[in-house]
């Protein structure tokens, strides 16, 4: 009986911190894309380049930077969504290298431990590789997926 009640006890703590991650999760998600709805969120950047890669499954393009203008919190970025098709079909892999300069916008609040900020968007050698205003569509879309 003893052993009923504590297994029954472990079930309703186990509920009860699954359905606390859900709500946390949750209320998170909601903060993020009320932040990034909210074009006045979004700031003009420059760095050098120093890190370029994808991730494992090439659905993410991250960029690191030294002598960002201004500072941010950290100095890795990303191109994701929709987004990255486009900067793939207009030469990014090609027109960015490691020590080039690059303009770009991003929105500069950071949302915990391993977040890397957004890229929305980005030009070298004053081509533009990504809009704006299709930039921000875009990631705003990837935030709902």
């Amino acid at each position: 009986m003893k052993d009923r009640i504590s297994s029954f006890k472990r079930s309703v703590l186990a509920i009860f911190l699954l359905c606390l991650l859900v709500c946390l999760t949750s209320c998170t998600a909601g903060k993020t894309k009320n932040y990034y709805s909210q074009k006045s969120n979004y700031v003009n950047a420059t760095g050098i380049v120093t890190h370029i890669s994808y991730n494992e499954d090439r659905s993410a393009l991250y960029l690191g930077f030294s002598d960002l203008n201004p500072q941010f919190d950290d100095n890795s970025f990303k191109i994701v969504g929709d987004n990255l098709p486009i900067v793939q079909h207009n030469g990014i892999d090609e027109k960015i290298k490691i020590g080039d300069q690059v303009h770009f916008i991003t929105a500069a609040k950071y949302f915990g431990d391993g977040y890397v900020m957004p890229i929305v968007e980005i030009s070298v050698n004053e081509e533009e590789l990504l809009s704006f205003d299709e930039g921000f569509a875009n990631l705003l879309k990837w935030l709902d997926e």
